[in-house]
């Protein structure tokens, strides 16, 4: 799996501990990648999604089950609590929601923000975003839906993009890539 030494949302960064390697041999994706910071990242990705839904479109997110998910989840749920937005988020159900309720009992897994939450709410106990129904997917009006697989090549988040794909309104946000 993949390391960051860059915290996230609900992970710490990678740390090990006493661990003085004479040689590490490790790939690398994207080391030589300069990005704008995480901060502009995450501004310009709720920027898209907001004005997508404010036109009455849909966003498709294809995410990884594990981590990925979690990590957009917290982001939109903070930024609906401070808009105030009304308009429906969801995720599919399989092995988001399983990864999710291991979060949800397992809170010393993430990092001190979100460990130091916990005592008014637990940050995987979402108010804004709940599991997406194939039956919900020809719903009218806005909506975003986190869905897996995080590559778009088959499964749930594949046929939400054939239903959705022929509408100029509508938004596909690839965010593992």
């Amino acid at each position: 799996g993949d390391y960051n030494m860059t915290p996230d949302r609900h992970l710490g960064c990678a740390w090990v501990d006493r661990c003085n390697p004479d040689v590490l041999i490790t790939e690398s994706t994207y080391a030589t990648t300069i990005r704008d910071s995480k901060r502009c990242r995450e501004r310009d990705f709720l920027k898209k999604v907001y004005n997508v839904v404010e036109k009455g479109g849909k966003v498709l997110i294809p995410v990884f089950a594990l981590g990925r998910a979690q990590e957009l989840c917290i982001l939109i749920e903070e930024f609906w609590d401070r808009m105030n937005l009304n308009v429906p988020v969801y995720f599919c159900h399989g092995l988001t929601e399983k990864a999710t309720n291991y979060y949800k009992l397992f809170i010393t897994w993430t990092n001190e923000k979100i460990k130091s939450t916990f005592v008014k709410r637990n940050m995987f106990e979402y108010k804004h975003i709940s599991v997406f129904e194939r039956s919900y997917m020809n719903n009218p009006g806005p909506m975003v839906v986190f869905a897996t697989p995080g590559m778009l090549h088959s499964g749930m988040s594949l046929n939400i993009f054939k239903a959705w794909c022929h509408d100029a309104n509508n938004m596909v946000i690839m965010p593992g890539y």
